[in-house]
């Protein structure tokens, strides 16, 4: 036990010995002097510190001139605050036992140059100023406070400074030799002028997307300086901001840009690929690809890929391909392919490809694809192909070809294709459909249900050979409407018809017209099972009698093909209807008939 005290006694010692030879040695530069010479050499002044403070000085003379002269006078103060006052050069001193060695100071790597921005009305700071260097390529943003600070890796001198900041004039400051203190740069307030420049690519800087990546410090040093723009090979950045290019990548045009995670640049005369994102403020030209998005600000002239989004706020010319979704705010001419969603604000001169929808805010000389639905907004001249509803909010001079319906809220004067509905506000063309629904037609619709609102609407009233009563619903245009029948027996023998068919009007003068119809009847005999089959084909005369009532008569010719072989008692065979009748081939009559009877022309109640 007590060999152990002993030895941290020896311990404690060695150790308290160690501190204070370390204290000893390193205060020789802070001991307290004072000095007051005038005129003497500095080998001389040098000794007289030395004895002050019982060290002495070891330096070479190749470095300190000993005969040169100085004049000082301090009370007081450390002999390194001594030394720094006197040499006045970039020096370095070390501590060697009961020396101080003085050595010329190791050359920075770097040359830090400060200063602070000033309003020279005001007198006040400028904070958030843009302070860059072009030849250098280096920048720097003020603080609060209008401080600023400036790396510069060459000492090239002299160094032209640009102090920028909206509703300032643009400052040129030339610096000529290392500073010993910082600069003092004032700036004047002006109007600001919006430029074209500055308009053209005003949403480049404000782009959600732009405001999401970019930090607030960078976008506001490149609007302050959005008139300054340079193109350079290459660069490679890790984010924005932390580029091979500094803070001025968003001022510099690029012929190949590497973006490990994302990058924000003035654009691209090549290539440039995004680990994550790409932020072009200005044109992109040839290749752009990125795993997540890409923003351009800009024109886009060749291909833009992008794992989720892509978006050009200005116009494109080539291919926009998105895994989710693609937009261009001005015209595109080209193809835009999605997996979800396209959309061009402006004119598209080619394709729109996506899997759910695409939108045309503008007119359209070319095709949109898509599985759900397509729009226009604006003139079509091309096609519309979806799985669901294409929309023309416009004229449609093309092809709507979709699995559920067609509107074209215009004139159409194309084709209308849907197993479902079709519907024309003016119809020129032709519309196929189970139901076509037009404000005005001039055109054809072919479907099961045929409306036109400001076109032919009748119902009739008639007789003819087969059964005193019958009713017709005739809806459509003057050039093809569709027919739906109902016919009755009254007392006597029973028989019942119901039918469907087309027809069409001919204009002889103002109260008489000339209509031709064909129309496909199933005749009930008491049975369901195989029912008769009858052709019709009738024209017709109508005289018109007022506005809304006429009068039509005319001969008729049909075709009968009875499946049943017995009929039941009270129904009628229908073995003795018309006249020059003749029997048909596969147990089929034919004859000539009549018809005749009043039509109310309802017109546009609907």
């Amino acid at each position: 036990m007590n060999r152990i005290h002993v030895l941290f006694r020896i311990n404690m010692v060695v150790a308290l010995s160690l501190m204070l030879s370390v204290c000893y040695a390193q205060n020789l530069l802070n001991r307290s002097i004072s000095v007051s010479v005038k005129n003497k050499p500095v080998s001389d002044v040098l000794k007289t510190i030395g004895d002050q403070g019982n060290f002495s000085f070891s330096y070479n003379s190749d470095i300190i001139a000993g005969d040169s002269l100085v004049t000082i006078s301090m009370h007081s103060k450390s002999v390194k605050h001594v030394l720094d006052a006197m040499l006045r050069g970039n020096y370095q001193f070390k501590e060697s036992g009961d020396f101080i060695i003085i050595q010329k100071a190791a050359k920075e790597k770097f040359y830090h140059l400060a200063g602070q921005i000033i309003d020279n009305e005001s007198g006040k700071t400028v904070d958030y100023a843009s302070v860059y260097s072009r030849q250098l390529l280096v920048s720097s943003l003020t603080d609060d406070a209008g401080i600023f600070k400036l790396k510069i890796r060459d000492r090239n001198f002299p160094i032209l400074l640009t102090v920028s900041k909206v509703g300032y004039a643009d400052t040129i400051v030339i610096v000529n030799t290392e500073l010993a203190s910082p600069l003092n740069i004032t700036i004047s307030p002006k109007a600001i002028d919006l430029d074209t420049l500055i308009v053209k690519y005003s949403d480049g800087g404000n782009s959600w997307l732009t405001r999401l990546f970019v930090s607030s410090r960078l976008r506001l040093q490149s609007r302050n300086i959005s008139k300054f723009f340079i193109a350079l090979p290459y660069q490679i950045s890790l984010t924005p901001g932390l580029s091979s290019h500094g803070r001025l990548s968003s001022q510099i045009v690029n012929k190949l840009s590497i973006n490990i995670y994302g990058g924000y640049t003035a654009g691209v005369n090549g290539v440039e690929i995004g680990g994550l994102f790409n932020i072009s403020k200005k044109d992109v030209r040839y290749l752009q690809i990125a795993s997540t998005f890409n923003a351009v600000a800009g024109h886009l002239s060749g291909v833009q890929v992008a794992g989720v989004y892509n978006q050009v706020l200005d116009s494109l010319v080539g291919v926009q391909l998105s895994g989710f979704a693609g937009w261009t705010k001005g015209n595109l001419k080209g193809v835009q392919l999605a997996g979800v969603f396209n959309k061009v604000s402006g004119h598209l001169k080619g394709l729109q490809v996506s899997g759910v929808g695409n939108i045309a805010k503008e007119e359209i000389d070319g095709g949109q694809i898509s599985g759900i639905f397509n729009k226009s907004s604006k003139e079509l001249h091309g096609f519309q192909i979806t799985s669901g509803v294409n929309i023309g909010s416009e004229s449609v001079s093309g092809s709507q070809i979709s699995g559920i319906g067609n509107i074209s809220k215009k004139e159409t004067s194309g084709l209308q294709l849907a197993s479902l509905f079709n519907y024309a506000r003016n119809l020129k063309g032709v519309q196929i459909g189970i139901v076509n629904l037009a404000d005005s037609s001039s055109g054809y619709s072919f479907g099961l249900i045929n409306v036109v609102k400001n076109g032919k609407g009748t119902v009739s009233v008639y007789g003819n050979e087969l059964l005193p009563l019958n009713i017709a619903w005739k809806s459509g245009s003057k050039k093809l409407y569709n027919i739906f029948t109902v016919g009755s027996s009254i007392g006597g023998s029973k028989a019942y018809t119901f039918g469907f068919g087309i027809g069409r009007e001919f204009k002889i003068n103002k109260n008489i017209t000339l209509n031709t119809e064909i129309t496909d009847h199933n005749i009930y005999l008491g049975s369901w099972k195989n029912l008769p089959v009858l052709y019709r084909f009738q024209t017709g005369l109508n005289i018109k009698l007022s506005k809304s009532l006429s009068l039509s008569a005319g001969p008729a010719f049909s075709l009968y093909y009875p499946e049943q072989k017995e009929f039941k008692s009270n129904y009628q065979s229908f073995s003795d209807k018309g006249f020059l009748r003749f029997k048909m081939r596969q147990n089929g009559y034919a004859w000539v008939g009549w018809q005749g009877g009043l039509s109310w022309n309802y017109g546009s109640i609907f």
